[in-house]
């Protein structure tokens, strides 16, 4: 509950400060996947949007913002409206994931709901087994020659393998929650996966973990099931009018005086 305060009293102390409206805050990292460790940090990812005069300027302006505590194990980083939806037209990642987020820590009324609308249309099963695959790959090299390993590399190795593998067999968005992926994978090699999520709840990040054969077989496995199966993935399909129907919709629109001389009163409206 501490943490949780401490949150939302950044996101306050943020929109005062930068005059700034905070439409979407969640968790993202292991927290959100169900599968911290007694020390993983808060990594909490959220999006914004200014006035609308910031977006009529010609000169190009900051818009990410990142806000590190390590007294509280807290990793915020914020983009703007319009740097997401950019990005999320390409298929990126990590807005595809924040909108499936089981932890929410804030939400502007309604935007969630319209954010996951956009967001369906963007998703690109080919561009995101590729970046699933590329992580996989990275991930299992790192663990392939040791016969210890890091717990927290050891997790992300999996669920990136599994998560490219779920875009394969069911073309379709991987689940935020690890747990979720386990329906991939036969019973006997899940209990194994349970008994391991139990483990990483009580070690540090720094733990190091015997390799297990079966789970290195089992990413072996899902990363060449993503491989063969990634020539057949279609692309997104972007609406790109109603993206932009979206993000007008979002910017604060100014009050009918504005336009008079009288003294200026933003409404932020969802």
């Amino acid at each position: 509950m501490l943490v949780l305060h401490k949150i939302q009293e950044t996101i306050a102390q943020l929109e005062r400060d930068k005059s700034i409206r905070v439409l979407y805050a969640c968790e993202s990292g292991s927290r959100a996947w169900g599968i911290p460790s007694p020390d993983s940090d808060y990594d909490v990812r959220f999006i914004y949007v200014h006035q609308l005069d910031w977006y009529l300027s010609l000169c190009n302006r900051k818009d990410t913002i990142t806000i590190k505590s390590d007294e509280a194990n807290l990793d915020m980083t914020g983009w703007d409206l319009r740097k997401t939806l950019q990005l999320m037209k390409k298929s990126n990642a990590a807005p595809l994931e924040w909108m499936h987020s089981p932890i929410v820590y804030q939400e502007a009324p309604g935007f969630l709901r319209r954010f996951q609308k956009v967001g369906a249309t963007c998703f690109s099963p080919n561009s995101m087994n590729y970046h699933y695959l590329s992580m996989a790959k990275k991930f299992y090299d790192s663990c392939a020659g040791e016969t210890t390993v890091n717990l927290k590399t050891w997790f992300y190795a999996l669920r990136t393998a599994l998560s490219a593998r779920w875009i394969v067999e069911k073309e379709a968005m991987p689940p935020v929650i690890f747990k979720d992926l386990l329906s991939l994978i036969a019973p006997s090699i899940r209990k194994d996966l349970l008994a391991l999520i139990a483990l990483k709840g009580t070690k540090n990040e720094d733990f190091l973990f015997e390799k297990e054969a079966t789970l290195l077989q089992l990413i072996e496995e899902s990363i060449a099931i993503a491989e063969a199966g990634k020539t057949d993935l279609s692309g997104s399909k972007v609406n790109m009018l109603e993206m932009d129907k979206f993000f007008q919709r979002m910017i604060p629109k100014p009050n009918k005086n504005d336009y008079k001389g009288a003294k200026k009163s933003t409404s932020f409206t969802v």
